[in-house]
C-alpha cells in the first residue's frame, strides 16, 4: 500500500507544480491529512519531499541539456537565484559541477537520482 501511495505521490507532484496544497488537492485530501501521512510513511513533511522531488526533476533536465533558466521557469522557480541555492543545498553541488560529474556517453551521474 505505501509503495502503490507514493508512486502515485510521485506521479502528481509535477501535476501539482511541487506544491503541497495542490498536491492535497489531487489526493482529494485536507493538506492536515496529507502532512499526517506524510509524517506517518516517510518522516518527513509533504513540502521538504516535493522539493525534493522538484531538484530530482531539475536534474533530469539538466542532463538532457535543457538550459538552467528554463528548467528553473519550468519547475516553477521564481528566481533562478532562488533554483541554484536550492539545488547546491540539496546536491552539494552547483549545477556546473553537477553536469561536470555526469558522464557525456550515458548522460549518467555519478549521484543518485
Amino acid at each position: 500500500m505505501a509503495k502503490v501511495l507514493l508512486e502515485r505521490w510521485e506521479q502528481l507532484a509535477g501535476t501539482a507544480r511541487y506544491d503541497a496544497k495542490d498536491l492535497a488537492k489531487l489526493c482529494n485530501l485536507s493538506v492536515r491529512q496529507l502532512e499526517r501521512d506524510f509524517r506517518h510513511r516517510l518522516e518527513r513533511s509533504p513540502q521538504d519531499w516535493l522539493n525534493e522531488q522538484r531538484i530530482k526533476a531539475s536534474q533530469q533536465l539538466l542532463l538532457s541539456s535543457q538550459p538552467v533558466k528554463r528548467v528553473a521557469s519550468d519547475l516553477g522557480f521564481k528566481q533562478v537565484s532562488h533554483f541554484y541555492r536550492q539545488f547546491k543545498s540539496f546536491n552539494q553541488l552547483t549545477t556546473s559541477e553537477f553536469l561536470s560529474t555526469a558522464k557525456p556517453s550515458d548522460s549518467k551521474c555519478r549521484w543518485r537520482i
